[in-house]
């Protein structure tokens, strides 16, 4: 039987592999890393699969409608990639999307693939909302769509009866909230704020829109309810993590 936690490590450790290498890695030399696991055909198609499609995002211009600032010099342009990638992958139904997570727990593993696709949009949207900062939204949707594709394959199978879109999302967001943590150096308890994060980061949007200027620390505080003192540890948070880049 795979061992999950040998089979996320390796998976960890080849996506690292991959980004760094000077050259571009063969299928064959991706797979050998796992080649102890008893991966069947179509799981090794799927691994592949997954770490051989662009997950190292530049930041998109409209995140900067978010408050978080410009993207800075010096990122690829691989999220133009990803931009691409997004277009032309066929868009699903909500039926299809029902019947597709139906197979996912039936055991289908030739759907992870395509409910990964779908959701490639929505791991985008929830890094935006959670990212403390521009240097470091790559890495926090890198580790969203990890924990997606890893939460598919626990799934996977498993018949159990339960809400398979909600066990995705909150997959999703607890690995880039983890990340975030980890990043910064604070535990669960001090690092609350995070979750505030998105509030923030959507009233920012919400007020440049409304009145076309950046707003001020006294605008943010009375829309959100957020005291400046709070909301100074948010900003004083995002400037910590920047330190870390």
């Amino acid at each position: 039987m795979l061992d999950q936690n040998t089979f996320t490590e390796t998976l960890r450790e080849v996506r690292e592999i991959i980004r760094t290498s000077p050259e571009p890695m063969t299928r064959e030399e991706i797979l050998s890393y796992f080649k102890d696991m008893g991966l069947d055909s179509q799981q090794e198609a799927l691994v592949f699969e997954f770490l051989t499609v662009p997950h190292e995002e530049e930041m998109p211009e409209e995140t900067t409608d978010a408050g978080m600032g410009k993207a800075p010099e010096g990122m690829t342009n691989v999220f133009q990639m990803y931009l691409e990638e997004l277009k032309g992958l066929p868009s699903c139904s909500e039926e299809e999307m029902t019947e597709m997570y139906r197979k996912l727990l039936d055991g289908e593993e030739r759907v992870i693939q395509t409910i990964s696709n779908a959701w490639l949009s929505n791991v985008l949207e929830v890094a935006k909302k959670l990212a403390l900062s521009p240097e470091i939204l790559p890495d926090i949707v890198q580790e969203g769509n990890m924990a997606l594709f890893l939460r598919l394959r626990e799934l996977c199978g498993s018949r159990e009866k339960l809400d398979v879109e909600a066990e995705l999302l909150l997959a999703v967001e607890e690995a880039m909230k983890a990340f975030i943590r980890e990043l910064t150096g604070e535990d669960e308890q001090e690092n609350a704020v995070v979750g505030k994060v998105a509030l923030v980061n959507e009233a920012v949007k919400y007020l440049k829109e409304q009145n076309g200027h950046d707003p001020s620390v006294e605008e943010i505080t009375n829309y959100t309810g957020i005291s400046q003192k709070e909301l100074g540890n948010i900003l004083g948070l995002i400037e910590k993590t920047k330190t870390k880049m």
